[in-house]
């Protein structure tokens, strides 16, 4: 994107960013509670305040502003999850409960996304939008994996990548269960959930171990 000389962006690009950005928060919005075909442009223009030319301008075509809310959607979201690595003397247990439970708060923080997250997948409308979920699902597993991982190095490093594998897609059910059940009820704790979810991911784990 050009700058001016002194490497500054001009009033018109900043104006611009933030109209991108407005139609980008009212297309999710939006979207999470209707979905994607119970939303149209008109439905967006009208939340953003922004005309509909503008909204082509920036994204061409409604598909090109689901790839955008997307693609924003889970940048932020899978910032907000992290894998740390294992503190000296973690047990699985121990390192599942405190890293799921700092994952869960993006529950919290993202809900929109998730949301629409969740009506696009059982939805699976379009090659276009089944292409997009499965993107951002990927992203999911391969973090839950590394979480897993992480977690069993620190009791059979050589096997800890297997238990992972072994383990990975519950731990994808388990989060997409607390999701819905946060929905359902906002006053159920996504700290609780996430330190069951911890604990029962342990357990298997180290059944898997055995076997």
């Amino acid at each position: 994107m050009p700058t001016t000389a002194a490497g500054r962006r001009t009033k018109r690009q900043l104006q611009g960013e933030r109209s991108r950005d407005e139609i980008l928060d009212a297309a999710s919005r939006m979207m999470s509670l209707r979905g994607y075909d119970g939303t149209s442009i008109a439905d967006i223009a009208r939340e953003s305040g922004l005309p509909n030319s503008s909204i082509y301008w920036h994204f061409n075509s409604k598909l090109g502003i689901l790839a955008a809310v997307m693609e924003r959607g889970a940048g932020l979201f899978f910032a907000s999850v992290t894998t740390p690595e294992p503190e000296p003397g973690d047990t699985p247990e121990v390192y599942l409960r405190r890293t799921l439970r700092a994952s869960g708060a993006a529950f919290v923080e993202h809900p929109d996304f998730l949301r629409l997250f969740v009506l696009l997948l059982l939805s699976g409308d379009t090659p276009e939008t089944t292409e997009i979920v499965e993107r951002v699902r990927a992203h999911a597993r391969s973090n839950l994996h590394a979480v897993i991982t992480r977690a069993f190095t620190t009791l059979a490093p050589d096997r800890a990548g297997q238990v992972a594998d072994d383990t990975v897609d519950f731990a994808l059910a388990g989060f997409d269960g607390a999701f819905l059940a946060l929905q359902a009820n906002p006053a159920v704790a996504h700290e609780r959930l996430m330190e069951q979810l911890a604990v029962a991911l342990s357990s298997l784990g180290r059944e898997a171990l055995r076997a």
